[in-house]
């Protein structure tokens, strides 16, 4: 099996011995144009073979609107508020139809197992459909196709939902609680614990501690408040309240889709040691 994967960064690819090779194709900062991006995930898909382990990782900007979901781009030449972005502004952007549709055909994304995660605001969208009156699964969005072809997606936040990161950290909550506690400190390892992450314990593990993340940074921010008489400005909805408690706020919540039935053989992502 070959994988085309960012995973190599944690080492745990040539841990495990279970990839012939391992590709990376890198796309950040100034490089990541609508251009860019389309052409790297249009090769990347027709270069898979049935054998292959693919896993598209997207950290950035992303916007909703009107029951569509976006990529923001580097180079959109847009410098105003996000209130004010409208379907002109979001031209040089990548849509969520091109991203269904290079997954689509069928003579493409012929992979073994596809990973799509998107860490970015408003990202939920990208699994609604279009349009209001049909659901997910009677479009032809990522849900629908996700669902027929076995993939796996995972977003940092709900339709219309900030996702957050924390300066400390380095990286927003998502790609932390991915990378850095489910990988490389192997906390993803759990139910059972056997030294080894699998795919759906990695994107589960994500999904419930992002906001457990969230919820204790509020809680930390109203202690200082009420300790040091400073202003708390933290929300994760636009608009929200930001004079209540943190458990009643609108904390980050990822969403995943995959389907239920368990795999013959599960993807190992990492392998954290001996079994405790």
């Amino acid at each position: 099996m070959r994988m085309r994967s960012p995973l190599r960064s944690s080492g745990q690819q040539e841990l495990l011995k279970n990839t012939a090779q391992v590709e990376i194709i890198h796309v950040s900062d100034a490089a990541a144009t609508k251009a860019n991006i389309m052409e790297k995930l249009a090769r990347l898909v027709q270069r898979l073979q049935p054998e292959d382990t693919a896993v598209v990782f997207f950290a950035g900007h992303g916007m909703a609107m009107e029951n569509r979901f976006y990529l923001l781009t580097h180079d959109m030449g847009y410098f105003g508020p996000r209130v004010r972005l409208n379907e002109a502004g979001l031209k040089r952007s990548v849509p969520t139809a091109f991203l269904t549709e290079s997954w689509s055909t069928p003579l493409k994304a012929d992979a073994a197992r596809i990973l799509l995660v998107i860490d970015s605001c408003d990202s939920g969208q990208a699994l609604e459909a279009e349009e209001k009156r049909r659901g997910p699964m009677n479009s032809k969005g990522l849900a629908q196709l996700a669902y027929e072809k076995g993939m796996y997606i995972l977003t940092a936040a709900q339709s219309y939902q900030a996702a957050q990161e924390a300066e400390l950290l380095g990286h927003g909550y998502l790609t932390y609680a991915l990378v850095v506690e489910g990988l490389q400190n192997g906390a993803a390892d759990d139910g059972p614990k056997d030294g080894l992450v699998l795919l759906r314990e990695w994107l589960d593990y994500a999904t419930n501690r992002v906001p457990q993340m969230q919820l204790a940074k509020l809680r930390q921010l109203e202690k200082l408040k009420q300790t040091r008489g400073i202003g708390l400005h933290f929300s994760f909805v636009e608009g929200e309240e930001q004079s209540l408690p943190a458990e009643k706020r609108s904390l980050q919540r990822p969403r995943v889709f995959y389907r239920r039935e368990l795999e013959a053989q599960p993807l190992i992502v990492a392998k954290t040691g001996a079994p405790r």
